[in-house]
């Protein structure tokens, strides 16, 4: 066996001393924090470009994010109202045209309601409000069913109004409609004004959870988009390509659609 010279013991002491002291040997040199804080600049530096790249003009895409998660919600709440009370629900969108009389310029194809179809007692079927309607954030549109009103675009913007293929929503359209709020002893209202009806687009699942309102074997489509929106006036959409929605399957599954070519 080898004795250890005090040379030995000597150098041992110093890296032991090196290491209680806390200066590791350069083999093992961690960063130093001007190296820290440049990675996280770099980390920052990437991160903020994903965003400006996700939130396009002014935030616009945050809010079109926001909105199809809020849409979302809305379908499978809709779908859940169905399968729930085993009754037909119905997702309905206003689509009341200013300068329509009782038409709201600020609901105009951003008001959504959640309905479900209950029974009087006197064997009527009323449709019911759950819950109160939403609006969806600004400037955020739903896309009207093809082909969309030449005055619902931006000077310059053109529109694919192609079913199978273009941005288009695919919903059933109604004149004339009211509902009762969140009771059926509740008076007849439209979008929370009393006495009130008027035009809306609609999605329809039936009690067993599937859509109804749809009678071809395609998804249903509901498309969002931004638009330039002024005080009783038609909103004007302004990005052809600065669309996001859902494809909602006859079976009542969603799929997200978060492009203008998805569709």
């Amino acid at each position: 066996m080898r004795l250890r010279s005090s040379s030995d013991f000597s150098a041992t002491g110093q890296a032991a001393s090196g290491l209680r002291s806390g200066k590791p040997r350069s083999a093992f040199r961690g960063f130093t924090l001007i190296e820290l804080l440049v990675v996280i600049g770099l980390i920052f530096t990437l991160v903020g470009g994903v965003g400006l790249a996700l939130m396009g003009r002014g935030g616009e895409g945050a809010a079109l994010l926001n909105a199809q998660s809020l849409l979302t919600g809305l379908v499978g709440a809709t779908r859940a109202q169905a399968a729930l009370h085993q009754t037909s629900a119905r997702l309905v969108i206003y689509a009341q045209q200013p300068p329509a009389a009782n038409a709201d310029a600020a609901k105009y194809l951003r008001a959504l309601q959640v309905l479900r179809l209950d029974t009087l007692a006197n064997g009527t079927s009323v449709w019911v409000a759950v819950g109160d309607p939403v609006t969806l954030p600004a400037p955020i549109c739903v896309v009207p069913p093809s082909p969309v009103p030449a005055n619902h675009l931006r000077s310059g913007v053109a529109w694919n109004n192609n079913v199978a293929t273009g941005p288009v929503s695919v919903l059933t359209t109604a004149t004339g409609f009211n509902y009762r709020g969140q009771s059926t002893a509740v008076a007849n209202q439209f979008f929370g004004v009393q006495g009130q009806s008027g035009r809306i687009h609609y999605l329809d699942f039936g009690a067993d959870g599937t859509v109804t309102s749809n009678t071809s074997t395609n998804p249903t489509k509901i498309a969002l988009t931004t638009a330039i929106l002024g005080p009783s006036a038609l909103p004007a959409f302004d990005n052809a390509n600065g669309v996001r929605g859902l494809f909602i399957r006859k079976s009542g599954a969603i799929s997200l659609v978060n492009d203008a070519t998805g569709f």
